[in-house]
């Protein structure tokens, strides 16, 4: 029970965590519609991309609904309870299109607010919301500090997105706060305007009825005209797009199968040593058989005592491995 309870828990772990990594769709209305766009340069398969082309890209393409760049940065919290650190996503307002996830009290900034010298608002996750100010339902309106900036929050958001890092790679760290791009130049000093900051994750949502091919398609054509516009800054660049869920397991869907393939074998070992162990006993209980066979014990009664034992074995090592 002991060899059976190990090995059915050890696959069930590893298939938890292959469901929960590559398997389980993500957590927004049609999944598979969400893309991201990358700039892959020479060696680099899936580089990020800059504002600039970002903003070229959504002006001319014909595939997606819409699209939204996402960047990172690490803030101080301070003015409300203990100070902390907090991770804070610049998101153009395009991103609440993408997810398709509405807020959950107030509402989201808009295209008209993510411009320099406006005043700086702040979106709220749900869980930090829940977790640092107690789920209060009045902190729309209130100020939060950021770094050495005052944000007004004006809503709460379920998880928008979690921090994937460099493109391709999976770090399940949902934003806790959600700012316009638009002050992103401000807070990191790099003016949105360069064309060599490729500090980007750029998604996208696909408009119904188009593929990924077709999608391609159309960057190819948008990327040959960056290359005629802009060769100093686009020259040795592409233009690709995959589908998010790919580009966020990319990097684990080997590791992932490695150890499915590893847990696979450990059932399968701990199948054959349970085998060999009943074997044995069976031999052991020969002369048993033998001599209940003899005092009239019917050949149904002999097979059902041993489906017993084994089905008791069975639930026993199920019951271990959960």
């Amino acid at each position: 029970m002991l060899i059976l309870g190990f090995g059915i828990g050890v696959n069930t772990a590893i298939f938890s965590l292959i469901n929960a990594v590559i398997l389980k769709p993500l957590p927004f209305a049609e999944p598979g519609q969400l893309v991201q766009i990358s700039q892959p340069y020479q060696n680099d398969p899936s580089a990020s991309v800059d504002y600039p082309d970002y903003v070229d890209i959504a002006r001319a393409q014909h595939t997606f609904s819409s699209l939204a760049v996402v960047c990172w940065n690490t803030l101080d919290l301070s003015g409300s309870g203990e100070p902390q650190q907090i991770r804070v996503a610049f998101v153009s307002p395009s991103l609440f299109k993408v997810t398709a996830l509405p807020p959950i009290i107030g509402r989201v900034f808009t295209d008209v607010e993510d411009v320099p010298n406006r005043p700086l608002l702040v979106v709220l996750s749900e869980y930090f919301w829940r977790k640092r100010f107690n789920a209060d339902p009045q902190i729309v309106g209130k100020n939060i500090t950021l770094g050495d900036n005052s944000f007004q929050v004006i809503g709460v958001v379920p998880a928008q997105v979690r921090d994937w890092g460099p493109p391709g790679a999976l770090v399940y760290v949902p934003a806790n706060a959600v700012a316009p791009v638009g002050i992103f130049g401000n807070n990191r000093g790099y003016p949105l305007e360069l064309r060599d900051l490729h500090y980007f994750s750029c998604v996208a949502r696909l408009k119904p009825g188009f593929t990924l091919s077709q999608a391609q398609a159309d960057l190819d054509v948008i990327h040959r005209d960056l290359l005629r516009r802009y060769p100093e800054t686009t020259q040795g660049y592409g233009l690709r797009v995959t589908s998010l869920l790919d580009a966020m397991v990319s990097n684990y869907s080997g590791t992932t199968g490695l150890l499915a393939v590893a847990a696979g074998l450990l059932l399968l070992i701990s199948s054959a040593n349970i085998a060999n162990l009943l074997f044995a006993r069976g031999l052991q209980r020969g002369r048993e058989m033998m001599i209940r066979t003899a005092l009239g014990a019917p050949r149904r009664q002999l097979v059902g005592q041993v489906l017993s034992e084994t089905l008791l074995l069975s639930s026993f090592g199920g019951i271990l491995a959960s």
